[in-house]
């Protein structure tokens, strides 16, 4: 004070300088007054710091445009009021955290206005219900002393901890691993995934002693897109995090064959939509033929392995499925070696059999390209009926005619020296018909140069015929025998020909007819004859008992008409 009478006591003296210094003082007060924060001096507030906290965490709390020298209440609540409102009205679960906080007197620096801090607690317990504090927004109010009315207020939000997945990212039904941290300690948790309880698949259920905890869940059936991961303990702090189902297919079986079906199922898709399947970048048609999601996102179906080329000796194909929202998923399957394979044109079967001197075609498919093709047919031994080579394109055909060959079943081989494949061929089995014998006739003498001949017999197999001559009708003493004959007839030459029928000899002849199979007709009749005249030959010896039979049987009937006209 003595400072400040010397120094107006001079400024008197200089009325100048005193203008000049009243004058700048009152620009640096409206400077001052400029930067004040825009809040009114008649407006209550509160301000807390920091604005988000923790349990047990320390928050300051600055006080603005209280009455100057008044006493505060300071509570710490879960409900939500606005300025006006009553405590153990509208707040009925609180904390007191503070009575009697006096603001600055009007002659202080800082009129109306209060600094104090306060630890979050853990639980409220001054209202007329208790409550457990956890994760969400809070709210600090202020009532003057004797007053239950809400003045000011402010809000502190309070972490509910944290959690992490992991992976972010993965397909229906994975194992995914939440860990989390700062919720309550020692406190079950559940696990929602999109608002519905999950169940935990492994790991902590309950947390530590630091309110920490790692489990497992698996990821429900849902359509592809985000989801948000919640992890709630009994205090109800509920960390969340989020989570993206991405699509995913799976074939079964993991390798078949060429014409064969895959079975698809697929996960994580948008929901109600058509999907594309893909093999190897050419689109496959699919069982059944309009393949859509359900409204999980999910599908199944099947596909036929088509015979490419490429995979004639077997790869890894890949599938990929597209949803119309361009979603798409791919998987892997091996593809077996296709094998070579074969096929005879006409089909011979039982029911349908074929026959010697038939022209066969045989197709192959799948054999190595350019390598020569030999086709053999087995008829006790192999006989090699066709040659051939395989096209670039691994394929071949040739043609044969069927050898003649025994009744039944043929077996029919196509090789390439690394391949070798059958068929079988079915050769028929029908006995041809046994043909009719014309010349000579029975009891007919001939020349000893004879001409046989008979009807002539047909067979889709081809015939020929055996002769056989004999001295006597059982055949036991076969004088010539020609088989292989191709025409119903034969005419005997030179060393074939037969000496003349001695006196009570004769000759026998008969022929069968053989087709392409060696099925063989029965045996004609024997057919007796003579070389030579008749008279020269002698009968054979059932002949002459047949004529002294027959000579007999005359004469007693012209004896017995005899007797019968001497009676009368």
């Amino acid at each position: 004070m003595v400072l400040f009478r010397l120094m107006m006591g001079k400024l008197r003296k200089y009325p100048g300088t005193l203008w000049l210094l009243a004058s700048g003082s009152l620009v640096l007060l409206l400077t001052a007054l400029l930067a004040i924060p825009a809040q009114a001096a008649d407006e209550l507030a509160l301000i807390l710091s920091p604005a988000e906290g923790e349990i047990g965490g320390k928050v300051s709390i600055q006080g603005t445009g209280f009455e100057a020298g008044s006493y505060v209440y300071l509570y710490f609540s879960s409900d939500t009021a606005s300025v006006g409102s009553l405590i153990d009205s509208r707040i009925t679960h609180y904390q007191l955290l503070e009575r009697n906080v006096r603001s600055g007197e009007e002659s202080s620096i800082f009129p109306g206005e209060f600094r104090t801090s306060f630890t979050v607690p853990e639980e409220l317990n001054d209202g007329e219900a208790d409550w457990t504090v956890h994760g969400g927004d809070y709210h600090v109010y202020a009532t003057y002393r004797a007053s239950q009315v809400i003045v000011a207020a402010a809000t502190l939000s309070i972490s509910h901890g944290e959690i992490e997945i992991d992976p972010e990212t993965a397909a229906v039904g994975s194992e995914v691993t939440i860990s989390g941290q700062g919720l309550r300690p020692e406190q079950r948790v559940t696990i929602k995934y999109d608002g519905k309880e999950t169940g935990i698949t492994g790991g902590d259920e309950i947390t530590d002693a630091n309110g920490e905890f790692t489990c497992t869940i698996a990821i429900p059936e849902a359509p592809v897109g985000s989801y948000t991961v919640t992890a709630i303990d009994e205090a109800g702090n509920r960390p969340e995090t989020e989570f993206t189902v991405e699509p995913e297919i799976t074939l079964s079986p993991s390798s078949q064959d060429v014409d064969k079906l895959v079975e698809v199922s697929g996960t994580g898709f948008a929901a109600r939509e058509n999907v594309t399947l893909v093999l190897d970048g050419d689109t496959l048609p699919t069982i059944p033929a309009a393949l859509h999601t359900n409204r999980l996102g999910s599908l199944g179906g099947s596909f036929v392995v088509p015979p490419h080329p490429a995979y004639a000796d077997g790869c890894t194909a890949q599938v990929k499925i597209y949803d119309e929202s361009e979603h798409v998923a791919e998987a892997e399957f091996y593809v077996l070696p296709i094998p070579s394979s074969v096929r005879l044109l006409p089909d011979t079967s039982l029911a349908s059999p074929g026959h010697a001197g038939m022209e066969l075609t045989i197709t192959g498919i799948w054999f190595v390209a350019n390598a020569a093709i030999t086709v053999t047919y087995d008829d006790g031994e192999a006989l090699t009926v066709a040659t051939a080579e395989a096209s670039d394109s691994r394929n071949f055909s040739a043609t044969f005619t069927v050898p003649p060959s025994a009744p039944g079943s043929h077996t029919v081989v196509a090789g390439d020296g690394t391949n070798s494949v059958s068929v079988i061929f079915t050769m028929e089995s029908e006995r041809p018909a046994t043909p009719a014998p014309q010349k000579p006739a029975f009891s007919e003498a001939v020349e000893p140069e004879t001409h046989f001949d008979w009807d002539d017999v047909t067979d889709p197999s081809g015939i020929s015929y055996l002769l056989q001559i004999a001295t006597d009708s059982g055949f036991s003493s076969v004088v010539l025998e020609k088989e292989g004959l191709g025409d119903s007839e034969y005419t005997l030459a030179g060393e074939e020909s037969l000496a003349p029928s001695a006196e009570g000899s004769s000759y026998y002849w008969r022929v069968k007819a053989v087709d392409g199979t060696l099925t063989e007709s029965d045996w004609t009749t024997p057919g007796l004859f003579y070389v030579g005249a008749p008279q020269e030959a002698a009968l054979p010896g059932w002949i002459k008992y047949l004529g002294i039979g027959i000579g007999a049987a005359v004469a007693a009937v012209f004896i017995l008409r005899a007797h019968r006209r001497a009676a009368e």
